[in-house]
């Protein structure tokens, strides 16, 4: 990965990274969460494209990056003139994750996150990620040890708690600002509830009453009215889209045109289609024909659901191994009885 190292004389203060942050999300409506497999350099790109403000990179972790591991490197590389950008980090030793954040520093993102709300067993299991929330002491130590260690601003991103038995979201929240973050994302569950059930958006709004820092919302949000609903009931800075974005960058654009009060009508298939080859072929100028193909699998079924016919296709996309092929299922499906159509919107939890 090639650097663009940043040598200070002296680190701002956090009074003016706090108010950098600030400014950042005061021009910010969206932003792209980190997600691993799926927020790549080529992927953000696409996202800024159709007007995210913010973007994320996969998060990393802080082991990975101190051994030198290429593909965790990979993972921070950034695009040319790519900002604002956030690089988001994981792990449970302080000392560690502050090392860790000074080699992600010289790759000049805007932003070194800290992921605390992570989920996934083999995130937890390390004691890092949702973990941390049952180790409030631990995580103080964490945010504090990277604070001291980089200039660049570092925010957090969490969950409710633990479980519906460890709501401890004020609490955590409290003791981010005082460690000295810059802003918080929050996500609308608990760590035991993974990805189900419906994003309770009334915890965010009691951080949201409550923080000095920006509040970013997160959870649910998949549309324009979602996201007109979110800010309208949480009153937070700006909305993080994770799931919602995965094969339809389109709701960046959607958001913007809510945020705007204008109208908005989804793409056709025909330029879904399109978008998803460009998205494919950019995949395969990064990373290969056969990885770029295997890595945009997901995306391209997320890309597809809802169409008429769209289960046959992934089918027969999933038995190649090559972009000939690939594209050649794609254009005849953008020249069948499915063309014209507008792409499905995704079901919102919290529609009226």
């Amino acid at each position: 990965m090639k650097h663009q190292t940043r040598i200070p004389t002296t680190f701002p203060t956090l009074d003016e990274r706090r108010a950098a942050v600030r400014d950042t999300m005061t021009r910010a409506d969206v932003l792209l969460s980190p997600m691993a497999g799926i927020s790549d350099r080529v992927f953000r790109a696409i996202c800024r494209d159709f007007g995210a403000d913010v973007t994320y990179c996969e998060f990393v972790s802080a082991d990975g990056v101190l051994h030198g591991n290429e593909k965790t490197f990979n993972l921070m590389e950034l695009g040319p003139e790519e900002t604002p950008v956030g690089i988001q980090l994981f792990g449970s030793n302080p000392a560690r994750m502050a090392e860790a954040a000074v080699t992600a520093a010289r790759a000049a993102p805007d932003i070194i996150d800290l992921n605390f709300g992570c989920p996934v067993k083999k995130v937890v299991k390390k004691n890092g990620g949702s973990a941390l929330l049952a180790n409030l002491p631990l995580m103080d130590e964490i945010v504090r040890a990277v604070v001291a260690a980089v200039e660049v601003p570092v925010t957090a991103k969490i969950r409710l708690g633990w479980n519906t038995g460890c709501m401890n979201y004020l609490e955590t929240t409290r003791m981010l600002e005082e460690a000295g973050v810059c802003a918080v994302t929050v996500h609308g569950r608990t760590r035991d509830q993974g990805f189900r059930g419906i994003a309770a958006w009334g915890p965010i709004a009691e951080i949201a009453s409550r923080a000095t820092v920006p509040v970013i919302g997160n959870g649910d949000v998949w549309n324009g009215e979602d996201y007109l609903r979110m800010r309208a009931e949480t009153g937070c800075d700006a909305v993080m889209i994770a799931r919602g974005a995965i094969g339809n960058p389109w709701v960046f654009s959607e958001i913007k045109a809510a945020a705007r009060g204008d109208s908005w009508e989804p793409p056709v298939v025909e330029e879904v289609i399109r978008v998803l080859i460009d998205h494919l072929d950019a995949e395969i100028e990064l990373k290969g024909q056969r990885t770029g193909v295997k890595r945009m699998r997901r995306q391209m079924a997320s890309y597809l659901k809802g169409f008429p016919g769209a289960v046959e296709l992934r089918r027969g996309i999933f038995e190649h191994h090559d972009r000939d092929g690939v594209v050649a299922l794609l254009q005849t499906f953008a020249a069948s009885p499915a063309a014209g159509q507008p792409k499905p919107p995704h079901p919102s939890p919290h529609a009226n």
